[in-house]
């Protein structure tokens, strides 16, 4: 995969109008550089199929943005630190109004981003868990449910909302729809309710039961969970609010299938640990999770926008430590290569900056390339 540069090249764009039959398709040699404007110097492009011109910031977060480039790249990169909007406001040297232009424009980049590349990822374990959080209120809870792969730590899944059966269900089919082979997989997760009763729903083959005699109605459509197929939940045995005992039980599927994921993943015994490592990275990437602060988002909006955010530069822009792998020959001093967690998933081959998520355009899926 290429590296992404601030100023990418003609190549490495397309057209952005999903009627052009070369919607999306790049290096296609049918762009060509119109004129630049602004200070910035950013060209227009023309596209020859369909006779249309576009900035060649079309499809990318910094579209249609009246910050200057290197203030709004310093705003991006202040929010993912976890600094609040009136702090990167004062840090920055531009109006809170802007930051929170800037945000949801990076929220809407970032979920389409997410979708665009996050897709037919290989893994055989997902562990699943909720933050709970709050959103115009103190009163008014507002939960984020995340799904994540335990080995590569790639953050899957991403949605937001009340803590109901609504929320894990779309948790769950976001997750299976990025999956290269959800009929292989183990789902860990903790002791709510809606996971047990959705599991077999979202992964398993449904069927119809035969029926009794000729007459009388068809029996309700079930779903079979197959040998490939495990759920495990860790359910929490809580004392004066601390957790005394977690009782791990296998849900769905066999005890076998899980001991052998277990096993690969090199865990002695069941846990969670992935995910909630993942929990308290994300409270401190973001601000409106700061545990025992004033700091909530006043709009639900907001709280998506920045958790999306968080989550992509999590899984493209932050090396970790755990994912290191040896070099083949040392480089000096160096001796091992860093990566992110898209990395170990082979989803990318380099480290994003915060720059370059800015300035890569996306081209969401239904058109006409």
């Amino acid at each position: 995969m290429e590296k992404a540069q601030h100023r990418p090249r003609i190549e490495t764009l397309a057209c952005p109008y999903e009627d052009c039959h070369l919607y999306s398709r790049k290096g296609a040699g049918n762009l060509t550089v119109r004129k630049v404007y602004s200070k910035e110097r950013i060209r227009y492009l023309r596209c020859r199929a369909c006779s249309r011109e576009f900035s060649e910031r079309k499809g990318t977060a910094l579209f249609n943005t009246k910050v200057a480039e290197k203030k709004a790249v310093s705003v991006a990169e202040h929010l993912a630190e976890g600094v609040s909007t009136k702090g990167t406001s004062r840090l920055v040297g531009v109006s809170p109004e802007a930051v929170r232009r800037l945000r949801r424009s990076l929220g809407d980049h970032s979920r389409e981003f997410h979708d665009e590349r996050v897709e037919d990822v290989e893994v055989t374990s997902v562990q699943m868990d909720e933050r709970h959080g709050y959103a115009r209120s103190k009163k008014e809870p507002f939960w984020e449910a995340t799904a994540i792969d335990p080995e590569s730590r790639l953050l899957i899944g991403f949605v937001g909302g009340s803590r109901d059966e609504a929320l894990i269900e779309e948790l769950m089919e976001s997750t299976k729809k990025r999956l290269k082979e959800p009929k292989d997989l183990v789902v860990m997760s903790d002791g709510y309710k809606s996971y047990e009763s959705l599991f077999p729903s979202v992964f398993g083959e449904p069927y119809r039961p035969a029926r009794n005699g000729p007459r009388g109605r068809f029996p309700k459509v079930r779903h079979r969970v197959n040998r490939n197929l495990a759920h495990l939940q860790l359910i929490k045995r809580r004392e004066g609010g601390r957790v005394v005992e977690v009782v791990p039980r296998t849900a769905h599927g066999s005890r076998r299938r899980v001991e052998k994921e277990l096993e690969k993943l090199g865990h002695d015994k069941p846990n969670l640990s992935a995910i909630e490592r993942q929990n308290a990275t994300s409270r401190r990437m973001n601000a409106y999770l700061v545990r025992r602060s004033l700091a909530f988002g006043r709009k639900e909006e907001s709280r998506e926008a920045l958790g999306w955010w968080s989550a992509v530069v999590y899984n493209f822009c932050r090396a970790q430590r755990g994912l290191r792998v040896p070099l083949c020959s040392s480089e000096g001093r160096r001796r091992y290569e860093l990566r992110t967690p898209a990395m170990a998933a082979k989803l990318t081959d380099f480290i994003w900056t915060v720059a370059d998520v800015l300035h890569t355009p996306v081209y969401p899926a239904g058109g006409a390339g």
